[in-house]
């Protein structure tokens, strides 16, 4: 197991005591130089949500990372809980991922996708389907999460032959203009772009029990919300029984930490077997450990027709893939030549390389079990806040390391602010959280894989002061 080889990053130090204010002098310098040649839709967000919610969003810059801790350029330690977007499930800088890394640019960094596979490109692709359970077996790599959503939307069609898609409210599937279509989050990041994103999408309610769109209580609910989703996709007025394909995160992050009943799940496969649909189950930000298991799919004993993968699965190199069963991927037909689907950097030697590193220290250090066993540990933590503020604490929920923490109002309504105030009061503190739910009302919790109990109990000490001092 990996662990911090830099004394200065050692758990007992990590900002007990910042150097300087939040963001310190050179992050303050550096935020203005990015500002200059940055898109300011990017670099200013901070400044408009700033204005929005009244809660300072000025970033720090990060300089080098280690195990579960970030170093900013002001020489400032933070705790990270967020596995910057759950992406560094192995530990910042993990030194055999880098050596993976670094011995494969001495070889060879770049392939010719589609037209001259390279060798690491083959062993990791049989290496990834080992990986998966059931029959998910066939990759179409790519760089992002959206690139992954992309690719398994044109597996659909090409199977299905329907255009159609059948997604979820709250979902978060990328930004690109295919992968913006099927999500749901929030209505703000479509409205520019409405003439350019498919028409063909309809959005189902989540199961997002909590807060349950039909006003019931799971689980004497019946399953409203399935009984609404098989309407949707079988009565001939409903304007989605000519679907082709449904796409969902098993567990949705981004979303806010929303686990659905098992039988919701199991009850949409079902579904998608009887109508003929294909099942697209979004893993990006839930595979490869994040909860508890290898793929979130597992807790619920569903396995779909095609998966889309990124984040941990290389734990930091750009690399996503969407894999399916080969009944489903043979629809694309033989290639005659010239792919209809690929990419300049379609299979990445550097990225193959990383990912078949990855899967070799995830099965020797058996990280989906310490998830667990840490994700435990956290939520006990967790729970024991909401025992301390019960008035504020709405709902702990979560599996693994993905935990949740929904914070209410007085009357029961997402408090939104006091989230990105907690945020920022951490931040200070030297712990990085961030915030989730479409009213930003879920502070999130997504550390390492290898974060160690003396780092949970040391930010749970800082959020508990924090959120004492806020209240």
């Amino acid at each position: 197991m990996q662990r911090n080889a830099d004394s200065k990053h050692c758990v007992g130090e990590v900002a007990p005591n910042l150097k300087t204010a939040i963001p310190g002098p050179r992050s303050v310098e550096l935020l203005e130089v990015l500002a200059r040649h940055e898109c300011p839709a990017i670099t200013a967000r901070r400044a408009r949500r700033r204005g929005e919610s009244g809660v300072s969003q000025d970033p720090i810059v990060w300089k080098s990372g280690s195990g579960s801790t970030i170093e900013d350029v002001d020489g400032n330690l933070y705790l990270d809980f967020t596995a910057a977007f759950a992406v560094s499930s192995y530990g910042h800088a993990h030194p055999e991922l880098q050596e993976a890394l670094h011995e494969q640019s001495r070889q060879l960094m770049h392939g010719m996708g589609d037209v001259y596979p390279t060798d690491v490109k083959i062993r990791y692709t049989e290496a990834l389907s080992d990986f998966l359970p059931g029959g998910l077996s066939q990759s179409i790599f790519g760089q992002s999460g959206a690139d992954a959503v992309e690719a398994a939307l044109k597996s659909a069609v090409m199977h299905s032959g329907r255009q159609r898609v059948v997604a979820f409210e709250a979902s978060y599937h990328g930004m690109s203009l295919g992968a913006l279509s099927v999500s749901a989050y929030k209505g703000s990041f479509k409205a520019p772009f409405s003439g350019l994103i498919a028409q063909q999408v309809t959005h189902a309610p989540y199961p997002y029990c909590y807060r349950c769109p039909f006003k019931s209580t799971y689980p004497g609910c019946g399953l409203a919300c399935l009984e609404y989703f098989e309407h949707l996709v079988s009565h001939p007025a409903a304007g989605s029984e000519e679907a082709g394909a449904v796409i969902l995160e098993p567990i949705q992050g981004r979303g806010g930490v929303i686990v659905p009943p098992v039988e919701w799940l199991v009850g949409v496969r079902k579904i998608c077997e009887e109508r003929g649909l294909v099942l697209i189950f979004d893993e990006i930000y839930t595979g490869f450990g994040r909860t508890g298991r290898r793929f979130a799919m597992e807790h619920f004993g569903v396995v779909p027709d095609l998966v889309c993968l990124g984040k941990g699965m290389t734990g930091g190199f750009p690399m996503s893939a969407a894999v399916g069963t080969a009944e489903v991927m043979s629809s694309w037909g033989t290639s005659a030549g010239e792919a209809i689907h690929t990419s300049t950097f379609l299979g990445n030697p550097m990225g193959c390389a990383v990912g078949l590193k990855a899967i070799e220290i995830f099965r020797r250090d058996d990280l989906a079990a310490r998830s667990t066993a840490m994700g435990e540990i956290l939520e006990r933590k967790l729970l024991d806040l909401k025992e301390r503020y019960p008035a504020l604490i709405g709902e702990v929920r979560g599996l693994g390391l993905m935990r949740g923490v929904e914070l209410v109002d007085t009357e029961g309504r997402p408090n939104g602010k006091l989230s990105l105030e907690l945020m920022r009061r951490m931040l200070e503190k030297g712990v990085l959280i961030l915030p989730s739910g479409v009213w930003g009302q879920v502070v999130t919790f997504t550390p390492p894989l290898v974060v160690e109990e003396e780092q949970i109990e040391r930010m749970y000490a800082i959020l508990l002061e924090a959120l004492t001092e806020l209240v």
